[in-house]
């Protein structure tokens, strides 16, 4: 299957060690007897290594995981270091618990950790998380690029929560996909379809009363979410975006949500709502283009200069908006 997939151009993303076979972890409190004993895991992690190196995927090392004890530490570090040595030339990263940033010093140090990923994960009244974590990430001591792995993911249910809240839509996967962006996890960031994670066929599901009921894989395939996604990777491309930085101390707008990058020679700003941005700003701008991102429509933004502050002026959608300005 690995090979199927190398031959139509993915990338595969291989987890080594889901957290229920790690010692010291939450999921290996479920079923102990599914976890790994310390002394066979460098044989386990060797043979994943060695039959699967040859495709040049990246190694998710952890799944879910967390770090309650020293074992969690330990056993991923192995992990890591026999990854590593067995195939120098793949990625390696973490999948972390939801919200999860305080990584053990020993794994932050770590040369065989090559990037950082975090999940913002599916809780409504955590979607913060989305800007926040890329920006914890962003200042930790060893600097890496960053990925948000897991955002809220199209059409799911807000854990234990959807009959209040309803279920994720594309304008809030494309929100937490620009605050990630802007933030620090200009790495990228993942997209999800409820659906599409469990590849779900039409009948029973059995934790419905956390995520509620998915759609049918061939359905989820087609929600609009994943246009919008692609849509990013386009403009990022585009509009050359690579050497941004969080610049959200520009911001005088009374909000966090509004977010703020800037790079050599251009500034971006990520509004989900139509309003007044307002920058401290001694910098003058000579180019400046907007997007409306639900219908993707180019439009020229109004923009004021003040002394030391510009104010880009609210657009005539009732959308949210990205906005660059270039010299």
């Amino acid at each position: 299957m690995v090979k199927m997939a190398v031959e139509r151009g993915f990338t595969p993303s291989l987890v080594v060690l889901w957290c229920n076979y790690v010692k010291g972890t939450w999921g290996s409190k479920i079923n102990p007897s599914k976890i790994i004993p310390l002394e066979k895991l460098e044989e386990y992690v060797s043979y994943v290594a060695d039959r699967f190196g040859k495709y040049n995927p990246i190694f998710i090392i952890s799944g879910d995981t967390n770090f309650e004890t020293k074992d969690a530490e330990e056993y991923y570090k192995i992990a890591f270091e026999t990854v590593k040595k067995r195939c120098p030339a793949s990625l390696t990263t973490m999948h972390l618990i939801g919200g999860l940033w305080q990584v053990p010093d020993d794994l932050i140090k770590l040369p065989s950790y090559d990037f950082y990923m975090y999940q913002s994960g599916h809780r409504k009244e955590e979607q913060h998380l989305s800007y926040e974590l890329a920006q914890r990430f962003y200042n930790m001591p060893v600097k890496r690029p960053i990925v948000n792995g897991e955002p809220c993911y199209e059409g799911m249910g807000s854990f234990k929560f959807y009959n209040k809240y309803g279920r994720f839509d594309n304008f809030e996967v494309r929100k937490a996909i620009w605050q990630s962006l802007l933030s620090g996890a200009k790495a990228g960031v993942a997209y999800g379809a409820h659906g599409i994670w469990s590849w779900q066929k039409r009948g029973e599901y059995p934790v419905a009363k956390i995520w509620d009921t998915p759609y049918p894989w061939s359905v989820a395939l087609r929600l609009p979410g994943a246009f919008d996604a692609s849509f990013a990777k386009w403009v990022f491309e585009r509009y050359d975006l690579f050497d941004i930085r969080p610049a959200n101390e520009k911001l005088l707008n009374e909000t966090n949500e509004i977010r703020v990058s800037e790079g050599k020679d251009k500034i971006i700003v990520y509004t989900p709502f139509n309003t007044d941005v307002k920058l401290k700003s001694d910098e003058s701008y000579d180019e400046w283009e907007g997007i409306d991102l639900e219908t993707r429509r180019i439009f020229k933004p109004k923009v004021e200069k003040a002394e030391k502050s510009l104010v880009i002026k609210m657009a005539e959608f009732n959308n949210d908006l990205l906005i660059i300005g270039r010299k």
